[in-house]
């Protein structure tokens, strides 16, 4: 997740997207229990998927189907 944000969609208006953990992004992930630098961002039609917040891939994939997930 270095430098620059990367974004993916899935089926029915999902997105992945890598964030900063800075302002309104660390207040939010801080009250989802995320703590860092930066996390994966997980929305359905702007909407948090489960706790929003993700700190790794590892986590993710336990509630998004990696192989679902497109650039974009």
């Amino acid at each position: 997740m270095g430098e620059d944000r990367g974004s993916w969609t899935g089926p029915g208006g999902l997105r992945v997207t890598a964030v900063r953990l800075t302002g309104a992004h660390r207040v939010w992930a801080d009250f989802a229990g995320v703590r860092g630098a930066t996390a994966l961002l997980v929305t359905r039609d702007g909407v948090p998927v489960g706790r929003g917040y993700y700190p790794s891939v590892e986590d993710l994939a336990e509630i998004v189907d990696l192989a679902e997930l497109r650039s974009g």
